[in-house]
C-alpha cells in the first residue's frame, strides 16, 4: 500500500465511505457468509433479511427494501456466496403468476467488498435505473456480483471479485434472481435482465448463457453501454481500469501474476485499491495519469486467454437482446460494441437483437437518454410482444441541441441532515 495517497485520493475515500449504510461490511453481521454456503448448490437461498431498516438508506418514498445472501458460481464453476437486494414498489404490477420481476445487474462500482450495492445508500445507480422501473411497478432484484458485499467465504477465504468477467456476473444475475424467488413466492417466475456497462455486459452474458443452459423464466436481456472486450477497447478509460481485472486473471490462472502485467507502481496502486476499500471514483483517481501496465501487457497470455473467456459478442444468445449505446462513450467506444454486434449478427443470423445508438451521448447518459425505449421493450416482453429474427439498428437524436443538454453528472444524492419538511395530517 502507497505511504501517501495522491492528491484528492483521501477526500474521495472519505466521500465513498460517507455513502455506506454503517460503516465497513466487516461490522454488519448481515454480509458474513453462513455455514450453508459451503455445500448448498448454486440458486440456493442462505440467508434473508425481509424487511431491511430503510432509514438507513436513500431510496424512493414508499418504496420497501430485502436484502440476502444465496449462492451463485465462479467463471471456474467454483461455489460462491453473493449478496443482493430486492427493491420493491409500493404496488407492483402483475403477472398471472405473480409480480414480473427485473433483474438489474450494476455498472462499475469498485473492487472491494465495500463497493457493494446493498451497502451504498443510494444503491449506487438509484434514479438512473433501479429505482426508475421500481416507481414503474417492477420488482427489482439485484445483484452485488460475486466478491462485493460478502468478503469472506464461509472457510474464511477471501472472495475475489471477478471484474468484468461478464459470464461470471452472468452466474450472479441468474441464480439471485431463483433465490430471490424462494425467498418471496409472490414473485412471477418471467424475468427480464437490464444492466448497464459492467452489468450491460453481464446482461448481454446471460443472454449468451440462456443459449448454453436453460433459464427457466428468462424473457430477454437489455445491455446499455455494455462492456463487450478489453482487447478491442483503445479508451483511455479502458486502459486506466484493466489492473483492476489482474486478481480475476489469477482466480482463473493461479500461476499468474500481477506483475506479469503491471508495473512496480501499478502494483502498488492495485494494492491501495484493495487496502482501502477504494470504489470506482477513488480507484479511478489512483489509476490515472500514471503508468501502471508494461509495454507488452496486451501480448501477455493468460489476459488474452482471459478475455477470450470473458467477451461478449460472436457468440449465440437466446431470446431478444436489446442494446444501447452512446455515440460519445469516452469509457467504451461505440465501434467496438458496433463490431461486436455485426458478428453476432453474422454468426447467428437468426439472432434477436435490436441496437439503438444514441447521438451525441456519453457512457452513464446513456441510460436516461433510451430509458422511455427500454422500459417500453421490458413491458412488451412481460406482456408476450413477438419480436423479430435479425440485426435490427437504428439511431436516436436528441431533440434538443447537444450543447444545450445536460450531458454528464453534476449531482449526487446525499443523506439529509434536517427533516425536509414536518409530517403533514
Amino acid at each position: 500500500m502507497m505511504e501517501r495517497l495522491p492528491s484528492g485520493v483521501a477526500e474521495a475515500l472519505d466521500f465513498e465511505k460517507s455513502n455506506w449504510t454503517q460503516g465497513s461490511v466487516v461490522n454488519d453481521s448481515f454480509y458474513n457468509a453462513p455455514q450453508e454456503a459451503l455445500d448448498s448448490p448454486p440458486g440456493a437461498l442462505l440467508k434473508i433479511e425481509r424487511e431491511t431498516d430503510t432509514t438507513k438508506y436513500m431510496i424512493p418514498l414508499t418504496a420497501a427494501l430485502s436484502r440476502f445472501i444465496y449462492q451463485s458460481e465462479t467463471l471456474r464453476g467454483s461455489k460462491v456466496p453473493v449478496s443482493a437486494y430486492v427493491l420493491w414498489p409500493y404496488s407492483p404490477r402483475s403477472q398471472p403468476d405473480g409480480y414480473p420481476v427485473v433483474a438489474w445487474a450494476h455498472g462499475t462500482s469498485g473492487m472491494d467488498a465495500n463497493a457493494a450495492p446493498s451497502h451504498h445508500r443510494n444503491l449506487w445507480q438509484h434514479f438512473l435505473a433501479p429505482y426508475q422501473i421500481a416507481l414503474q411497478g417492477y420488482v427489482v432484484v439485484a445483484t452485488d456480483y460475486a466478491g462485493l458485499g460478502v468478503k469472506k467465504d464461509a472457510s474464511g477465504h477471501p472472495i475475489v471479485h471477478e471484474y468484468l468477467a461478464s459470464p461470471s456476473q452472468a452466474n450472479d444475475v441468474v441464480h439471485s434472481v431463483t433465490a430471490a424467488r424462494a425467498a418471496f413466492p409472490e414473485l412471477s417466475a418471467n424475468f427480464v435482465v437490464i444492466g448497464h456497462s459492467q452489468g450491460g455486459g453481464a446482461a448481454w452474458s446471460v443472454a449468451q448463457r440462456a443459449a448454453l443452459i436453460s433459464v427457466p423464466g428468462y424473457l430477454g436481456a437489455v445491455a446499455v453501454s455494455p462492456y463487450t472486450s478489453l482487447l478491442e477497447e483503445e479508451t483511455e478509460v479502458a486502459k486506466m481500469l484493466t489492473p483492476t481485472i489482474c486478481p480475476g486473471i489469477a482466480s482463473v490462472f493461479p500461476e499468474f501474476s500481477p506483475r506479469d502485467l503491471l508495473t512496480a507502481e501499478g502494483e502498488e496502486r492495485l494494492d491501495t485499491i484493495h487496502q482501502t476499500g477504494a470504489a470506482l471514483g477513488s480507484a479511478s483517481a489512483l489509476l490515472s495519469r500514471v503508468d501502471t501496465l508494461k509495454p507488452n501487457w496486451k501480448e501477455n497470455t493468460h489476459y488474452r486467454q482471459y478475455l477470450a473467456l470473458t467477451s461478449n459478442g460472436g457468440k449465440a444468445i437466446k431470446g431478444p437482446l436489446l442494446i444501447s449505446h452512446g455515440k460519445s462513450d469516452p469509457a467504451l467506444g461505440v465501434e467496438v460494441v458496433e463490431k461486436a454486434i455485426k458478428k453476432t449478427a453474422n454468426l447467428f443470423p437468426f439472432s434477436q437483437i435490436e441496437y439503438i445508438s444514441l447521438s451525441d451521448v456519453t457512457h452513464t447518459s446513456a441510460l436516461p437518454a433510451s430509458q422511455r425505449l427500454w422500459m417500453d421493450w421490458i413491458g412488451d416482453r412481460f406482456a408476450g410482444r413477438e419480436v423479430e429474427s435479425g440485426c435490427h439498428s437504428h439511431e436516436l437524436a436528441g431533440a434538443r441541441p447537444h450543447r444545450s443538454q445536460q450531458s454528464v453528472p453534476n449531482w449526487y444524492l446525499e443523506s439529509a441532515t434536517q427533516p425536509y419538511h414536518a409530517p403533514g395530517p
